[in-house]
């Protein structure tokens, strides 16, 4: 009876013994793990731009210096994205714009001259996508330079904008002579297209919230509005111009974006078992 009972025991602490020395590769850790430090795998956002945009006219003529055109028009626009970012290294957005593409022409005359605004319907359609060039804190993701490159497409409907009809008298020692300048501004009736090139620096304000500051330059490839003038003397047209508008030009703004969905890479429990 007594051998069977030391017989027993030493069974039993033989098992205990050999549990203890199992490692421990299936205990969960006991700490909770903070997902921020780890790499962002994917993202989804949308977004809001806020921005300063010049854009410059082309005239053809002066028409013997009654009419000049300034070299650039600077108004607010906004434009409002949704966007995916790979990894924080690689953005692709698309949205809407609203920013007009404008003629300015201004009527030299005495005491002072007189200024005309034109604009189109100020619709446009954007995709853009962005690559980081590098950053400028650690983690990576919280701030850095991105390079930005795009593409606009402006629909034009071929409606009239504007005119104005000026008339005058020019005097001379002999003969007074009837002047007129008439003005007829339309928009273009096919798309026009812009490219963009940018730089961007950007800010990680917290999980969700991201601030954008940029400089962008934008060329456009087909005129989507223009002004079209007859200079006449005594009711014969004596000389025409054309004052043009495309899209090109530099806008300057702020880039506000929150991220509504992502996926961060995690480790399996396994690696994380190292960390604690």
């Amino acid at each position: 009876m007594i051998r069977r009972f030391f017989y027993i025991l030493f069974i039993l602490s033989s098992g205990i013994a050999t549990a203890q020395d199992l490692p421990a590769y299936y205990e969960l850790p006991h700490q909770r793990v903070n997902p921020v430090g780890y790499p962002m795998q994917h993202r989804w956002y949308v977004g809001l731009e806020g921005f300063l945009r010049s854009d410059q006219g082309v005239l053809t003529s002066s028409l013997g210096g009654l009419i000049t055109s300034r070299p650039s028009v600077t108004k607010a626009s906004w434009t409002a994205l949704v966007g995916y970012s790979f990894q924080d290294r690689f953005h692709a957005e698309a949205g809407y714009s609203h920013a007009a593409i404008h003629n300015q022409l201004s009527l030299v005359v005495a005491p002072q001259p007189y200024d005309f605004t034109f604009k189109n319907e100020s619709n446009a359609a954007v995709i853009r996508l962005k690559a980081r060039l590098f950053s400028t804190t650690k983690p990576k993701e919280k701030a850095g330079f991105w390079i930005t490159g795009g593409a606009w497409l402006v629909p034009n409907s071929g409606k009239y904008v504007d005119g104005f009809i000026m008339e005058g008298y020019r005097f001379s020692r002999f003969h007074t002579d009837t002047i007129s300048l008439v003005s007829q501004t339309q928009t273009a009736t096919r798309l026009t297209p812009l490219l963009e090139v940018g730089i961007e620096y950007n800010v990680r304000l917290s999980n969700r919230f991201d601030l954008g500051f940029y400089g962008r330059k934008l060329w456009g490839f087909r005129p989507s509005i223009y002004t079209d003038l007859t200079y006449s003397e005594n009711n014969v047209q004596t000389e025409t111009s054309k004052l043009t508008a495309n899209g090109t030009g530099w806008s300057f703004g702020l880039a506000l974006r929150y991220t509504y969905s992502f996926k961060r890479h995690l480790q399996s429990v396994y690696a994380l078992q190292g960390r604690h």
